[in-house]
């Protein structure tokens, strides 16, 4: 299947304008000169723009979807009037009559979905800690694994700028490919397809760290542009929130389909997660709390009951999770441990994009 749009015009104008928009989002455009010439690849192409100058005859290419006619204004070679134009469209089948200059910006984003392919619309989850020590990143990231392994698209953003860089707990921080210091200026819409290709790939996961020089904190603008190009291009997009800056963290969680609160499994973690649980519910449609167990902790039980809501999963206490994770080792995860974090996925929602491709293929 060719992957490229297909411009179906001999106008030196129209070409010139649509090869120009097009690379604007780094995307070739197959140019034939005519429907004889267009045949190849008139059923493959992702959209088909038909320039008003061609002519048509009495053989048919056949309906397809995705079918535009384009125009630039005051083009010589254009010998269509207005009224001929919108006929031409209907015996073309074309779902579009774009007239450049005016729907530049129309065609551009038709362009830009072309490129970056048929959005994913991931589920966006933030994870954040009930209370300190207890293990956010660590999850986070082994979340992101689990999910990644059970056939998921998986993007883990680090959102701690505190942390030391999430790279680091993969043991990647010599790994090519774009930290937040890198993103600064970005803002807008920033193609999903750019963002995946610079990112750092690790464990089949692509990530997003925070270096460990003193950058500062990605704006705000910055956040959302990554968070929203993350949804299109990814199934789950985690963002590890554990020492998240509250103004940042506000962003986060207005971009986010869910939280996971990680509980501690002692009586202060506990009521301090009580209270972070009544603020996160007022931030977030869908809060699931999961909880971290240590050796001489309180049961899963005691702790659901404190907090008045049903546990979505425990996390076992895995005595060389955090040596291995200081020498950017992640362990094998106990079966246990997996299913928790795939407890997680499903409960979040990310699991039904698996799903929904397994019955669409």
């Amino acid at each position: 299947m060719n992957e490229h749009p297909l411009l179906v015009s001999s106008s030196l104008p129209l070409i010139d304008e649509v090869v120009r928009l097009a690379s604007t989002v780094a995307l070739e455009v197959q140019v034939a000169p005519d429907l004889s010439a267009a045949a190849a690849h008139w059923l493959g192409a992702p959209l088909v723009i038909i320039g008003s100058d061609v002519v048509t005859d009495s053989s048919s290419l056949g309906r397809r979807a995705r079918v535009i006619v384009a125009h630039v204004e005051n083009d010589d070679d254009d010998a269509l009037t207005q009224r001929d134009m919108w006929r031409f469209a209907v015996e073309v089948g074309a779902e579009h009559v774009v007239e450049l200059p005016d729907g530049e910006r129309w065609l551009l984003e038709s362009l830009r979905e072309c490129a970056e392919g048929p959005p994913r619309n991931g589920t966006v989850v933030a994870v954040l800690g009930g209370s300190g020590g207890v293990g956010t990143s660590t999850l986070a990231v082994n979340t992101a694994v689990t999910a990644s392994r059970t056939g998921l698209r998986s993007l883990l953003v680090d959102a701690d700028p505190w942390g030391g860089g999430l790279d680091l707990v993969l043991g990647a921080e010599d790994v090519t490919g774009a930290r937040w210091s890198d993103l600064h200026n970005v803002s807008g819409q920033l193609p999903s397809g750019h963002l995946d290709a610079a990112l750092p790939r690790v464990s089949d996961i692509s990530v997003l760290a925070c270096t460990r020089t003193d950058d500062g904190l990605p704006a705000h603008e910055t956040m959302t542009a990554v968070l929203q190009s993350g949804r299109r291009s990814h199934d789950l997009v985690i963002v590890d929130c554990s020492r998240c800056a509250d103004d940042l963290l506000a962003v986060v969680l207005g971009s986010c389909d869910a939280a996971v609160l990680l509980v501690g499994d002692h009586v202060r973690a506990t009521a301090a997660a009580a209270r972070r649980h009544s603020w996160l519910r007022t931030k977030v449609g869908t809060v699931r709390l999961v909880q971290a167990c240590s050796p001489r902790g309180i049961s899963s039980d005691d702790v659901s009951r404190a907090l008045g809501v049903e546990l979505v999963a425990s996390i076992p206490h895995v005595p060389s999770m955090t040596i291995r994770a200081d020498e950017g080792d992640l362990p094998s995860l106990p079966r246990s441990y997996a299913a928790a974090c795939e407890a997680i996925v499903e409960s979040v929602g990310a699991g039904a994009q698996r799903v929904r491709r397994q019955r669409a293929a």
